[in-house]
């Protein structure tokens, strides 16, 4: 299921591309992929989520939305607002929001900012954002200034063929080849000379601050809202000595177990719809 393509204009990161999937008289949820993904990430889940409308945004800087001004940066917490003006475009006033990895960590914190408009969340193998102890900073600030000062004078690459990129990023996931060309179509485009990446370069640098993780987990421990988190057996999570005392920090949240890795909404897409099926049935119009 390709989806049908839309876009909303939003103050703070200019127009944002998306896919939609479902009936007008669906039940509307705000999809947020993760980093360096794209909308097309929720893709395979579309085809068995039943009763739901699915509008996947392309962050800012990644598939088909617009990239960020020059000497702009990308901050985690400058994709909250993105996300609550792309909300408004759309006539969400009350949002259920799902994401996944960096998506999920960017659905918490606008459940944080915003509780009012935030009405629940799934999170996909996205358990609040990476955490850093703070004697970390000032290295990490250095590192960062300086991407920055480089990226400009880089050539950005180009690629010959597409599988070339689809066998490389399903290495990188893992995940099988199919869902890796999902997320490759949506996020090139064809010159004479080969193929170029949309999404932008800056999105790979390093962040000049990291949250710590007290400051992760009192976010985590202010969010109200019915919370399900869905992991994989296999994801990324599963392995961080975070994850235990970040579930604890929730309120109450519906955590399940499932096969898979990290997108395990793309290469297992039958469970993970099942499993939010039965959470948003509480929510249904």
């Amino acid at each position: 299921m390709k989806g049908e393509s839309f876009s909303v204009d939003t103050e703070s990161a200019g127009t944002l591309a998306g896919l939609r999937w479902g009936s007008t008289r669906d039940l509307p949820v705000l999809a947020l992929h993760g980093w360096l993904d794209n909308a097309a990430s929720f893709a395979p889940m579309a085809a068995s989520l039943s009763g739901v409308q699915i509008f996947a945004l392309d962050l800012p800087g990644h598939g088909k939305s617009d990239h960020r001004p020059p000497g702009m940066r990308y901050h985690l917490m400058d994709y909250v607002p993105a996300v609550l003006e792309a909300a408004d475009a759309l006539g969400f006033t009350s949002i259920l929001i799902m994401g996944h990895s960096l998506g999920g960590a960017i659905a918490g914190l606008t459940a944080v900012a915003a509780p009012e408009r935030v009405q629940a969340m799934i999170l996909i193998e996205g358990l609040g954002p990476l955490s850093e102890s703070e004697a970390k900073l000032p290295a990490r600030l250095r590192d960062s200034v300086s991407g920055y000062a480089r990226v400009h004078k880089r050539t950005a690459p180009v690629y010959l063929d597409i599988e070339t990129l689809v066998s490389s990023r399903a290495r990188i996931g893992p995940m099988s080849n199919a869902s890796a060309r999902l997320l490759i179509e949506r996020n090139v485009h064809q010159h004479d000379d080969g193929y170029r990446w949309r999404s932008d370069p800056r999105l790979r640098l390093d962040s000049p601050v990291f949250l710590t993780e007290p400051q992760v987990l009192a976010c985590l421990k202010a969010i109200a809202q019915p919370t399900q988190v869905l992991l994989g057996n296999d994801g990324m999570l599963s392995k961080r000595e975070t994850l235990g005392p970040r579930l604890e920090a929730l309120n109450s949240a519906d955590v399940r177990w499932l096969d898979g890795a990290h997108h395990l909404h793309m290469d297992h897409p039958e469970a993970i719809a099942a499993a939010a099926a039965d959470f948003l049935s509480q929510f249904s119009q």
